[in-house]
């Protein structure tokens, strides 16, 4: 069996967050509540992990969707590419499409989070907050004169939360992924709506979180410090 690794993630969020939620109102910005919880959902968890490993890698060819990028067929991938319906070289446009394969599966990021070619090797939970609000009222600043604009205020629900987990499962390129953890806990990110105002800065707490290693069906699963993880 192919070792698994478990994340249990705890984020500190000194200012709150607010993770959109439906307008009811046009004047509120409310943030997303499933029965009595508030929710950061698993789509916005993979959506800030997959933006900070990009910022990491830095590859222009990622941004351009490894469109014509030099890759070297050397038939490592021949059973993969087969499963695709990728096995004919002679084809051109078949040689293309096995490239752009090949570098989207060298890619950290398409290996990561999945690509149009093969699954996400991460799954995120969902993360529910039981936690109070805080409404602050504001008001629309005109970009051009920098100047308030009459009758146009509205108020911004902000979830008064001082951390928030998250749980992962990643099967694939654990160095890539423990060097996001690292730059989350160094650097931190934003989690939803508020940005400009510091609303939903979230720092990975290193101490505070935990991994497990999972490489068999019958062990039982032992949740260490993060800092005891070594590759």
């Amino acid at each position: 069996m192919k070792k698994v690794y478990l994340f249990k993630l705890k984020f500190n969020t000194p200012y709150g967050l607010r993770v959109g939620g439906p307008k009811e109102d046009i004047s509120t910005l409310t943030p997303l509540k499933i029965g009595q919880h508030y929710v950061i959902p698993s789509s916005s968890w993979k959506g800030i992990f997959r933006r900070t490993t990009e910022v990491l890698i830095t590859n222009p060819n990622h941004f351009r969707g490894h469109e014509g990028e030099d890759v070297t067929d050397d038939g490592s991938l021949d059973e993969l590419l087969e499963a695709k319906g990728l096995e004919n070289k002679n084809d051109e446009n078949v040689r293309k499409e096995r490239k752009r394969f090949i570098a989207m599966w060298n890619c950290p990021v398409e290996r990561l989070y999945g690509s149009e070619y093969f699954a996400s090797a991460v799954t995120f939970s969902d993360t529910l907050i039981d936690a109070e609000i805080n409404q602050r009222t504001h008001v629309v600043i005109d970009r051009k004169t920098r100047k308030s604009e009459e009758k146009h205020l509205y108020s911004e629900q902000i979830v008064n939360v001082n951390s928030v987990r998250v749980k992962v499962i990643v099967r694939d390129r654990i160095d890539d992924w423990i060097k996001t953890l690292k730059f989350l806990s160094e650097f931190g990110t934003f989690v939803g709506g508020g940005k400009s105002r510091g609303i939903g800065y979230a720092v990975l707490d290193w101490k505070e979180s935990e991994y497990a290693e999972v490489d068999g069906l019958t062990r039982k699963i032992m949740f260490k410090p993060l800092d005891e993880l070594k590759l």
